[in-house]
């Protein structure tokens, strides 16, 4: 209901208001509030039903985006596949396009991994536990760099 207020926000607000109705005035402004608020919901559910006569639909207020009320009244679900079929064809093309890549990279990226541990083991020699904790380290390296990965396709 009040979107991304908070707490402190909501709190700055009530002091403002306390400080210019001040508190003995403060509850008749909230009522005059609550009653104005009350009206313009009566106003655009008037409006919603009015027009819904008019069109011959049955609109609710959340139809009245012009996307949704395109897809909703206008066309139909035939109309709508028929606009979508191309983009689903396209999309999947590019997945199977880019599935080769993928695999290359998540081989490349294995690679290197493993590479990377073995340096990291050698170079640490006997310290086993600094070795394990390197060896963890790069994996959720390579684990954020396949998860961007992933995102990005």
């Amino acid at each position: 209901m009040f979107g991304n207020f908070g707490g402190v926000e909501f709190l700055v607000i009530i002091l403002i208001a306390v400080f210019l109705w001040g508190p003995d005035k403060l509850p008749e402004a909230l009522r005059n509030l609550r009653r104005f608020i009350a009206k313009a919901r009566q106003m655009a559910s008037n409006a919603a039903s009015d027009l819904s006569r008019e069109i011959g639909t049955d609109i609710k207020p959340e139809d009245l985006n012009p996307k949704t009320f395109v897809r909703k009244h206008i066309l139909s679900e035939e109309d709508q596949e028929m606009l979508t079929n191309p983009l689903k064809s396209t999309m999947r093309d590019l997945q199977e396009g880019t599935k080769p890549l993928k695999d290359d990279l998540d081989a490349a990226t294995r690679g290197l991994d493993e590479t990377r541990r073995s340096v990291n083991g050698s170079r640490l020699g006997r310290n086993a536990p600094k070795a394990a904790d390197a060896t963890a380290e790069s994996e959720t390296g390579s684990e954020r760099t396949a998860s961007r990965y992933d995102d990005a396709t």
